[in-house]
């Protein structure tokens, strides 16, 4: 076998490894977010994602061609905590409220990975449905900045708590905590009990 040959084969067989790498790496990539269409309809509320302020949340699941779509972000944890939920999540994108001046009315494009944001919970901030949400940012300052006008916990994804979205309660309710039972009855609501969440 002549020296040229050799070498020729040398090269191929190095070059083997780094194709199926980036092969690999393509195949695992997550989809990237999709753009909100006018007909983008929440998943739990039924209603279009236009007729709410606030941040909103879609997950990308396997054997879909389209996204499920969240009216808030809120929604978007509770999809991933509820059993009953598809759990071939491929990718899950919330909208960067450090992108815009007012946080209920966060530019829509503008989207940063769920499991990568910074959060703000239990501010006195509300979300787009009126209740108590997780405000989502992609830079770790802007979120503590926002915590120091408005209060709240700055938390990563996996530190965010399934009571803190299905059960929340809202800076002026904690009192609620205090009176009977029969005044703060209807405190528990919101996703464990419309979304079939555990007791």
């Amino acid at each position: 076998m002549n020296t040229s040959l050799r070498a020729t084969l040398l090269a191929a067989c190095l070059l083997l490894p780094l194709s199926a790498c980036q092969q690999q790496k393509a195949e695992t990539a997550p989809p990237p977010p999709v753009a909100i269409t006018a007909d983008a309809i929440g998943h739990y509320c039924g209603m279009n994602l236009a007729d709410h302020p606030g941040p909103k949340g879609q997950i990308l699941v396997g054997g879909r061609d389209r996204p499920v779509w969240l009216s808030s972000v809120r929604d978007t944890f509770a999809f991933t905590m509820l059993p009953e939920e598809e759990k071939d999540v491929r990718a899950i994108y919330v909208t960067d409220v450090g992108q815009a001046p007012d946080p209920r009315k966060p530019d829509l494009t503008v989207w940063i990975e769920a499991r990568k944001a910074w959060y703000v919970v239990g501010s006195r901030q509300r979300g787009g449905m009126g209740e108590a949400e997780p405000f989502p940012f992609g830079d770790e300052a802007a979120a503590r900045r926002f915590a120091a006008d408005n209060g709240g916990t700055i938390k990563r994804f996996a530190e965010v708590t399934e009571d803190e979205i299905l059960h929340p309660t809202l800076p002026s309710e904690q009192t609620a905590a205090d009176e009977p039972a029969e005044q703060g009855g209807n405190h528990g609501g919101g996703h464990g009990a419309g979304h079939g969440g555990t007791p």
